[in-house]
């Protein structure tokens, strides 16, 4: 009996310090719900290689920060007016995709450039607070590489500037 109180008493105290609009966020991970104002803005990627893929030149190193604009849509939907900066050519480059507002989940960012080739940023998390994690892979499924010739993966962390 005094286990079963204890352990009642435990989850009554965790669930009195829950502040978050997913009560589960804390225990079982991921960014939880966010609006599509929170998710619109400029943001910063850091990329991080892994070992996943070939990652022959001319991909990207590891440290590179990939420098984006959302406007996203009260569905979800990322506007066609979001872009973001090739760290190479230093052009504006299109941006698509959606998000999960429900629960933070990136269902899809392509970072595309002319052409077929897109980088896909999936699975990957954006939290209310104003960070992102995730896997970012070029070229994404069914697309040509960006930068990576045989294909690269990185992990991404990235904060709404």
């Amino acid at each position: 009996m005094k286990g079963l109180v204890l352990c009642l008493t435990t989850i009554l105290l965790l669930t009195a310090c829950e502040t978050s609009t997913d009560p589960l966020e804390g225990l079982l991970g991921g960014g939880g719900a966010l609006t599509a104002a929170q998710a619109t803005g400029n943001w910063s990627f850091t990329l991080s290689r892994t070992s996943t893929l070939a990652c022959s030149p001319p991909a990207l190193a590891s440290g590179v920060v990939i420098s984006a604009h959302l406007d996203v849509l009260s569905d979800g939907t990322v506007a066609t007016t979001s872009s973001w900066l090739n760290p190479i050519s230093s052009v504006v480059e299109p941006l698509s995709g959606s998000l999960d507002l429900t629960n933070g989940g990136i269902t899809s960012l392509l970072f595309a450039t002319s052409g077929s080739a897109a980088m896909e940023l999936v699975p990957g998390t954006m939290t209310s607070s104003g960070t992102v994690t995730g896997t970012l892979t070029d070229p994404g499924a069914g697309l040509s590489p960006v930068f990576a010739s045989d294909g690269c993966q990185y992990s991404v962390s990235g904060v709404k500037t």
